[in-house]
């Protein structure tokens, strides 16, 4: 028995990282995953992992940015399962890493695009479901990742920290509105991501200072009380958390889970 047994969970940003990692980890503790990104061949790479390793999944391309996707990514879900449980806000667009001074705000826009408007259509979009849910079974739940650079401002990444303060503030509200409906929403905030997407980069650093990676990783590693990159399965975990009913009286927090590099 998993803790997620018969719920159904919409996972965005499906991708090569955190997204991945969220889909295996809620399927693994027994819910039925909803696989939306917008590239349909690694939709079907990942709902193909799940379904191998015993789990249950289906994929629905999907642009959280075009509202008609959202409303059409819910109904194949309900079509499929006839209810949505948990909907996991993982799909996001990078900083561009530039001084505000010398950003191009137009391509701001774009960020807050994906990280604000495409998480408040989907969420929009899956109300009414998740608030069945809750009046049907006592409980439903809504999980934005967030990310450390909201907390520990960094050089050149206003743009994607100020987008993700954005939704940790529409986050708070929300849990306010709905937590009358029975329907909760929370946050996670990772800090480095333990994976392929954070190994890139720190393959790059250690090329660009001709040095070997051991020492990049070594370097930010030293940042982190407990010494180590969190992995994304580790951070994936702490989003089957708020979906399960372990969370059940928990509803507009944000759970820091960067190795202590950030005390909130």
């Amino acid at each position: 028995m998993g803790l997620l047994d018969g719920k159904v969970a919409i996972v965005s940003g499906i991708g090569p990282g955190l997204g991945q990692a969220n889909a295996h980890a809620l399927a693994r503790e027994g819910a039925h995953v909803v696989l939306a990104a917008r590239r349909a061949d690694y939709l079907e790479q990942v709902r193909g992992e799940i379904t191998a390793a015993g789990g249950s999944a289906i994929a629905v391309p999907t642009n959280i940015v075009d509202r008609a996707q959202c409303d059409a990514l819910v109904a194949a879900t309900l079509g499929e399962w006839g209810r949505v449980d948990v909907v996991v806000h993982n799909a996001f667009r990078s900083s561009l890493f530039q001084s505000f001074e010398n950003a191009d705000l137009a391509k701001w826009r774009k960020i807050y695009d994906v990280n604000v408007w495409g998480a408040l259509e989907l969420t929009q979009a899956a109300l009414p479901a998740l608030k069945e849910t809750a009046a049907d079974h006592g409980d439903a739940s809504i999980v934005f990742i967030l990310s450390m650079s909201q907390r520990k401002i960094r050089a050149d990444e206003i743009d994607y920290a100020s987008s993700k303060g954005a939704v940790r503030t529409a986050m708070q509200g929300l849990a306010y509105e709905l937590g009358p409906h029975k329907v909760r929403v929370n946050a996670v905030a990772p800090g480095w991501i333990g994976g392929p997407n954070v190994e890139m980069y720190l393959g790059w650093q250690a090329s660009e200072r001709d040095v070997d990676v051991s020492v990049i990783r070594g370097e930010r590693e030293a940042e982190i009380p407990l010494r180590e990159i969190p992995p994304q399965d580790d951070i994936a975990n702490s989003v089957v958390f708020f979906a399960s009913p372990w969370s059940r009286v928990i509803t507009g927090q944000t759970l820091d889970v960067n190795g202590g590099e950030y005390f909130g």
